[in-house]
This record gives structure tokens, sequence and C-alpha cells, in this order.
């Protein structure tokens, strides 16, 4: 006798999982209703028994009817599709985990139907060519928005993949001209599907946008391209820049070097030129006049070397100022000619735009007189001398402010000179004349005048080639006047006044001493600051006329220290010291300068200056 297998339905329902007991309970009722008479089709799961795992079941019946609509029974089959779902979960699983991963990879994918013409394309190869996400275009619509210089390399590729022989990997990099008008590099991979019969069914892979890669390769090409230019230029700018400091520190070294000779030599000549003074005036002998003024001639010139010296070191205070250039070179015209003589041509070549420059007029005279007379020497007495100005802008330039400077360059077609020698023109004393045709400080002259002025000089030459001497002084719009000058002193001052007078020196102080006393001042002498001091602190003269570099204690510090005990004491610095804005900027600006060496009537007249106030 057979066993009945049939199951309660109740009973196989208590075993059937909480989450689809009522799915089955439903399609049950449906098959079983004789209205509905539905197909029972579904799947559940088997809640395990003797730990054995969850079993998916797929069922499908009808139900079975009697005349009277009666369902008696339900009839069908059953299957264990436990593998089946598995298998489908795993596929959704994995398809999910595609997209996550392409999408977070910035990946795009691609299927060619080569069979049936048609593609899928996600939104990203899409947005790639600048195609709308809504759109689906064919596949050649793809094609056409390929760069032309790359297309042929596409279809080479494609047609590699599509090969049964080659089944080449499609791997190929390319730009798109995108519908948006953006261009965009992408990288392609893919490989055909073929059939049994070796047939191409479809080429299928990924596609990524490397448009910023691209453009990194690119600048670095291009670093690499220029880096060994870079770096040229780089070396070529450091070693120029050492250049000039090595220079700049040269001549910062041989300025202070020659302020301090000048400072000395200063000193020198007003005892020389004090003594020769009161010999002159005090003897009656016309000879003995003629002698100490040959002495005097010869002690200005000795005064004029200190003030090339000074020019040279910056040290000496010039009078600044806006200086019409092209009017000043016009006015020496006549004066050039005749120093040059009939033999050198002589053109000026004045820009229209030229501007007014920074500079002391005395000075720059002097110094394009020296720079012509050199080039007429370079060129043998004969030959074409131009003189050129113009308006110049400089942003990078050895030891100038970056703005607009005026130009003026003295040029010569003479023999040139060597590059030792041009390294070391402006050096003083340095010259290649015969000797006693130079003394070497015209050029320094030059060179310190333009630093002062808050400019530069310049040198090209070469042997052969003639020479271009350039100064650049700072281009002023307006008149700027940036040194004090005294007015001519007025001689009508009572000599009536009680001066004390402080100089390390013996023979200036005795000179001074009985040069005031001759003039009817009442003097009181001192060789030091101490000594000043402690007559200062016993009387109050008129005037306090004072050394600046003194031992033990300056000029300026006992300066100080009478105004002190006298508030209202003039004084008058009558120094050699080379660096007369540290004399002006003493007690405030409220005393006077008389710089030596000086004459007898220069120092009346500061003497009178200072009296007045």
């Amino acid at each position: 006798m057979a066993q009945d297998a049939r199951i309660p339905f109740e009973h196989l329902l208590s075993q059937v999982h909480d989450e689809d007991a009522p799915a089955l309970r439903a399609a049950y009722d449906a098959a079983r209703d004789p209205a509905q008479r539905a197909m029972m089709d579904i799947e559940y799961r088997v809640m395990p028994q003797w730990g054995t795992q969850v079993r998916w079941i797929k069922i499908r019946g009808r139900g079975v009817f009697d005349g009277d609509g009666n369902c008696m029974r339900i009839s069908g089959t059953a299957l264990d599709v436990t593998k089946e779902r598995e298998t489908r979960e795993a596929l959704v699983y994995s398809e999910t985990s595609l997209r996550l991963a392409t999408e977070n990879a910035e990946i795009g994918l691609w299927d060619m139907d080569v069979v049936h013409g048609a593609n899928y394309a996600t939104p990203r190869v899409r947005a790639m060519f600048g195609i709308p996400a809504d759109e689906d275009p064919p596949p050649d619509a793809y094609f056409a928005l390929v760069h032309p210089n790359d297309i042929a390399r596409v279809q080479a590729a494609y047609a590699d993949a599509f090969d049964p022989e080659k089944r080449a990997t499609y791997d190929v990099e390319y730009r798109t001209l995108g519908r948006d008008g953006v261009q965009r590099w992408i990288h392609a991979r893919g490989r055909g599907v073929f059939d049994k019969d070796g047939r191409c069914q479809r080429v299928l892979g990924t596609a990524t946008d490397i448009t910023a890669r691209k453009a990194i390769e690119q600048e670095i090409r291009d670093l690499n391209e220029t880096l060994e230019k870079r770096v040229a230029d780089r070396t070529a700018a450091l070693e120029k820049s050492q250049a000039a400091l090595q220079q700049a520190q040269k001549m910062e070294a041989i300025g202070n070097l020659t302020g301090g000779i000048a400072h000395d030599f200063n000193n020198l000549l007003q005892g020389l030129t004090g003594s020769l003074d009161l010999i002159r005036a005090r003897s009656g002998d016309e000879k003995v006049k003629r002698w100490a003024e040959a002495g005097l001639q010869a002690a200005e010139r000795g005064s004029k070397l200190t003030s090339q010296l000074l020019a040279f070191s910056r040290l000496q205070k010039l009078e600044v100022k806006a200086v019409e250039i092209s009017a000043l070179l016009l006015g020496m015209r006549d004066l050039l000619g005749r120093t040059l003589g009939p033999s050198i041509r002589i053109a000026l070549d004045l820009a229209p735009d030229v501007q007014s420059a920074l500079a002391d007029e005395t000075q720059l005279e002097m110094a394009v007189l020296n720079l012509a007379i050199n080039g007429r020497d370079a060129m043998g007495g004969s030959g074409a001398l131009a003189i050129r100005a113009r308006l110049r802008g400089v942003t990078q330039e050895a030891g100038l402010e970056p703005g607009f400077y005026v130009e003026l360059s003295v040029v010569d077609t003479g023999c040139g000179m060597p590059a030792e020698v041009v390294a070391r023109a402006f050096d003083p004393f340095f010259t290649t004349k015969e000797v006693g045709k130079g003394t070497g400080l015209g050029l320094s002259q030059v060179y310190g005048m333009a630093r002062q002025a808050g400019g530069t000089a310049l040198i090209q030459s070469a042997p052969g080639s003639g020479t271009t001497v350039s100064i650049l002084l700072p281009a002023a719009a307006v008149t700027r006047k940036t040194a004090q000058t005294g007015a001519p002193a007025e001689m009508g001052v009572a000599p009536s006044a009680t001066i004390l007078i402080v100089d390390d020196d013996h023979s200036v102080l005795q000179f001074m001493s009985e040069a005031l006393e001759t003039c009817g001042y009442s003097v009181v002498a001192a060789n030091d600051g101490a000594a000043g001091l402690d007559i200062l602190s016993r009387m109050r003269p008129d005037l306090l006329i004072v050394d600046y570099a003194m031992p033990g204690m300056t000029g300026a510090q006992l300066a100080t220290q009478a105004r002190l005990r006298h508030p209202d004491l003039a004084v008058l610095f009558a120094s050699g010291y080379a660096q007369t804005s540290a004399l002006e900027n003493a007690l405030d600006g409220n005393a006077h300068v008389l710089k030596k060496p000086f004459r007898l009537a220069e120092l009346q007249a500061a003497i009178a200056r200072a009296l007045r106030g």
C-alpha cells in the first residue's frame, strides 16, 4: 500500500519563514477560491530543521474543483530552487558592487553590439563625449566626436579587437570634441566577445576621463624641456648678482677708505691754507704774497682732489635737485666744442620725452665734460662723439630702485677697453693714461655723483668698438631739492663777539685763533672736548666753533652738552669729516657747518651767519 504523501497545509505553513508565510497563505487562498481559481506560483523559504540551511522552494499548482465549485485539492509541483536563488543574489551583488566601484573610480562602462548595431553606455561615458544622459545615440555618433587627429588610431584599435584572428585588447587614449564644446582625453579599454564560430558578437569595456592626468603630464614635459634652460638662466642670474654684490662691496670698501683719507687730508690742508692765508694777509712784501698765493692755489687743487674722493665715496652731500637734462646739454654745446677742439664732431641726440632728472647740476656738468674729454683722448684727438639722452624704465638693475630714469650716454668711436679694464674703470686713481695726464679720479667721481643722486653709472666697451659711458639718474617730474645750501654771507656783522674754539689739531686751532683775533673777535681756545666743557661751565661765549671728529668726545657730543648749559648758544662745526649729512643732523639741524679746508673769508662769512642765527 502506497504511503500517503499529502501534508496538511497548516503543517506546511508552520515550517515557512515568517516573512514569507503571509504571501504563501494569500496564494493558497486565491488558488482555492472558486471565483479566482488562480495559479499558485510562489517562492518561499523553509525554516531549517536538524541544523540544515534555509531552503528556497518554488511551487506551481492549481486547485481541483467538483461540480459544485468546491476545491477538492491543489495539485502541482515543488522544486528546491536554493541554488538558483543564491546565484541570482550573487549576480545582483556583483552588479551592484561593479556599479559602485566604477562610479567611485569615475569609470564608465560601454558595450558595442556588433550584430545588431546597437550600443550601451553609462551616463558617465556619455558625459565624456558631451552627450546628455537621457540620450542614447548609435555607435557612429561616438566615433564622430573623436578628435580628427586621433580617429585613425581609435578605428585601428577597434578593428584589432573585432578581428577574430588578433582578438587584441582595445586599449587606446584619444581626445574627444564634446557636443558641449569641451575637449577631453579618454582612456578606453575593452575586448571582443566571440561565438563558437569565431564571429565577434560585441566589444565591451571601460572608459576613463584622463584630462587632468594629461594636463599634469604636459606640464611635467614642459618643465623637463625647460629645466636645463631655467637652471642655466638661474645660474647666470646668481652669477650676475654675485658679481654685482662683489662690485658693490668693493666700491663700498674703497669709498670708506677714500672718505677717511679725505678727512685727514682736509685737516692737513686746513693748517696749510690757514697759515698761507695769514701770511698773505699780514705780509707787506709783494713777493711773499705771491708765494703765499701760489701755495693757496696748490692747496685749492688738493681740496678739489678731496672733493672728488668724497664724491666717489658718496659721503659728500650734493645739491640734488631737478635738472633739465636737455637744456643742460644744449647749454654745454659751446663749452664742449671749445674744450674738445675742431677735430671732434659732437652730435647731441636728445629724445623728446626726456624729463628732468635728480642730480647736482654742477657735478653733472663736470661729469659730462670729463666723459667727453676721456672720449676725445680715446679717439686720439679726432673722431665722432655722441651725447644721448633717453627716458628708460628700470625693473631689475643692480643697485637701482624700479622706476623711470634719465639715461645720459657719452659714446665715442675710440679704441675701446678690454673687460679687465672696464671692471676697474670706476676705481679711484685707476687710469690707463700716461703719467701726468690723468689723476684716475674722473670716472670715480662720475660714479659717486650718480650713486649719491640715486642712480648709477655703467660702461659698455670692447677693444676696437669704442666706449659708451651711461649715467642713469632718477627722473623727476617736479623740482625737488634735497640739500640745503647757505646764501652768501653778509660781511657787515660787527666782530665784537666772544668765540670758543675747540679743535684737536694744534695748527688749525692756532690759525683760527690768530685769524679771529686779527678780525677783532675775543677768542678762547681748547684742544679737546673736556677742556671745552670746563670753559663752558665758567662762561657763556657767543659762538662755539668745534671740530666734529675729535678723540674722546666728538664735536656733536660737546655741542649737545653745551646746549644743556646754554640752550640758545650758536654752534658752528668746522670739520674735514666726510659725512656732512651727520654734521647737518647734529643738534636737530640747529647748527652751521663749515667744511675744511676753508679760507679766512669763508670763515668770517660762516661766523656771521651763525651769529645771526
